[in-house]
């Protein structure tokens, strides 16, 4: 039995089925039938129409894809089916499912990587210069020792040698210079120190050391070399003499003895013992 007669059967035996109340028609079942078959030869022709317009895509895109420059290759673009209609008929399947063909997926070229800029060198940055303050000026002060202490030739000597003393006594303190010669008379010696203090110490057999003669050694009162006539009365109030020889005791039993200049100033002075050469 063909398709036809089948489809013809089945509606027939729809249409007989005492369940419908309505009974149908004179020639129903044969005009059903024929629109039936009109309607699948119409899908059949459609389905074909599908298969040629899908092959003439296909050949079109292959002649796109030929026609472009080597290295270069596009997808083509996917073929544009129409829908079929499709009509079901109650009581009959669905007609024949036409499957277009499948064609192989073109993969576009990966696409590049955007170009990197030209790598440069960063900026070079200026030099840091550091400005320091200038160093603050110098606090320190300028420590200038005070000048030493005159040396002093006191009412009874100076340092270890004293009034009186006999040679023998005064070479034994080692402040005597060519004390390898003791006095037959009244006779000067030098000190082993030099002539800055005391430029000679007198020494007589009898009276022992009887004269010391300054050079910058100076009283205890400050008199010395350089010394006025009014600072000589105003430290010694006994004072004596006029004419540029100026006299003084001394509680030793000595005296002193200044000679002031046409300045008016003493030049020289000493330490004189009693009896003196």
């Amino acid at each position: 039995m063909n398709p036809d007669d089948e489809l013809g059967a089945e509606l027939r035996r729809l249409f007989d089925d005492e369940r419908l109340d309505i009974p149908p028609a004179a020639g129903a079942g044969n005009a059903i039938v024929a629109g039936a078959r009109r309607r699948r030869r119409r899908r059949t022709a459609l389905a074909a129409s599908a298969g040629v317009l899908t092959a003439a895509a296909l050949v079109a895109g292959g002649l796109t894809v030929a026609r472009q420059e080597p290295g270069t290759q596009q997808a083509a673009p996917p073929p544009v089916v129409p829908p079929v209609p499709t009509t079901t008929v109650p009581g009959t399947g669905p007609g024949p499912v036409v499957v277009p063909p499948s064609f192989p997926e073109v993969t576009p070229p990966p696409t590049p990587p955007p170009a990197l800029p030209p790598a440069t060198s960063p900026p070079a940055r200026p030099p840091v210069i550091t400005t320091r303050p200038p160093p603050p000026p110098s606090t320190s002060r300028t420590t200038s020792r005070p000048a030493p202490a005159p040396a002093v030739l006191g009412p009874v000597g100076y340092g270890k040698l004293r009034l009186g003393m006999s040679f023998d006594e005064a070479k034994a303190t080692g402040m005597l210079a060519h004390d390898d010669t003791p006095p037959t008379g009244c006779v000067t010696y030098p000190l082993t120190e030099g002539t800055a203090n005391i430029a000679s110490v007198t020494i007589s057999p009898d009276g022992g050391v009887v004269v010391f003669t300054a050079t910058g050694a100076r009283t205890p009162e400050n008199i010395g070399t350089g010394s006025t006539v009014a600072e000589l009365q105003a430290a010694y109030p006994d004072l004596t003499g006029d004419g540029g020889d100026y006299r003084t005791t001394t509680r030793s039993g000595g005296e002193y003895r200044f000679s002031v200049g046409s300045g008016g100033t003493v030049v020289n002075w000493e330490l004189v013992g009693s009896p003196d050469c």
